[in-house]
């Protein structure tokens, strides 16, 4: 009886171990998927172009005029500072001569000499607001000093220095774009000219009317945009499409070859506005360009499109 228990016993053991000493078959490796990069596409447009002569303007007060002293001796009253708006005709202020200050010693029953005690008062012929205080109360001026600089507002023009080789696009009259800092662009035209070539720069002045009474500060810079000429239907691509190396004398755009693969293709740019480029040579309208995702991208990358 127990030979046959032990009989059965190592029967069992050999019928549990040997499935589980049979080696697993191994799945075959899946081959990896290529990479994809993700981009966006845009096809060529048609659309008319201007060419601008883009120049840097700065604002100027063209009237600016000075209070002078009409008198020597000390300056009694004087309530303006640098800002203050100014009315022509009001009393900038007072001055007392050394020999007013004399008269106080005389015997005051000399009634006829009180008329000349009086501070004289210097008056201002110009309005605006003050932009230069050179002396304050009680400090003593010459006759003829420079007391104080008036600007006046309504004579605020942008100056712009143009090179002659382009006087032929520039002249009183013409129309132009303002851009200011903010981005904020108005229209305006060349109101005046300066007849005198600056020897060292080749340049000649113009002066430009803002309209609309522009509150603006001197000195400021802002861009002055001159259209030259038109192009009609010029082949166009977004300016994001476009790319270029460091020297910006080589162009080129991705496109697509197939519905995956972009290649590299060198194009010519010409003229441009505020978002499309010229495309001179390199694409026709019915490519696909890539606007998003092609920075970078090597040539003949694979690509899947996204919507």
């Amino acid at each position: 009886m127990q030979v046959l228990r032990n009989i059965f016993i190592a029967c069992f053991t050999i019928t549990v171990t040997l499935p589980a000493c049979k080696q697993k078959e191994v799945a075959p490796e899946e081959s990896p998927q290529p990479v994809k990069t993700k981009v966006t596409i845009v096809q060529p447009v048609q659309q008319s172009l201007t060419d601008y002569l883009q120049l840097n303007a700065n604002t100027v007060f063209q009237k600016k005029v000075v209070v002078r002293a009409n008198i020597t001796g000390y300056i009694i009253v004087m309530p303006w500072k640098v800002g203050d708006r100014i009315a022509s005709g009001a009393v900038f202020c007072t001055i007392k001569t050394k020999e007013q200050d004399a008269l106080k010693n005389i015997d005051q029953r000399e009634p006829s000499l009180n008329q000349f005690q009086q501070p004289i008062k210097i008056v201002t012929s110009a309005r605006g607001f003050i932009t230069a205080v050179n002396y304050i109360q009680g400090d003593f001026v010459n006759e003829g000093d420079i007391l104080a600089t008036i600007t006046e507002p309504s004579s605020l023009v942008l100056s712009v220095n143009v090179p002659y080789e382009y006087n032929r696009y520039v002249y009183n009259g013409r129309s132009c774009e303002v851009q200011f800092p903010d981005g904020k662009k108005i229209n305006a035209a060349i109101t005046l000219s300066i007849p005198v070539i600056d020897a060292a720069s080749q340049t000649q002045q113009f002066f430009i009317h803002l309209p609309g009474n522009q509150q603006l500060p001197e000195n400021m810079n802002l861009l002055v945009r001159i259209p030259m000429k038109q192009k009609i239907n010029a082949i166009c691509l977004p300016l994001e499409a476009i790319q270029t190396n460091e020297t910006q004398d080589e162009f080129w755009v991705m496109k697509l070859a197939n519905d995956s693969l972009a290649v590299r293709v060198p194009i010519t740019v010409g003229s441009q506005n505020d978002s499309l480029k010229e495309m001179i040579s390199g694409v026709s309208l019915k490519d696909k360009i890539i606007v998003q995702g092609g920075y970078r991208l090597a040539d003949s990358s694979l690509v899947s499109i996204e919507k």
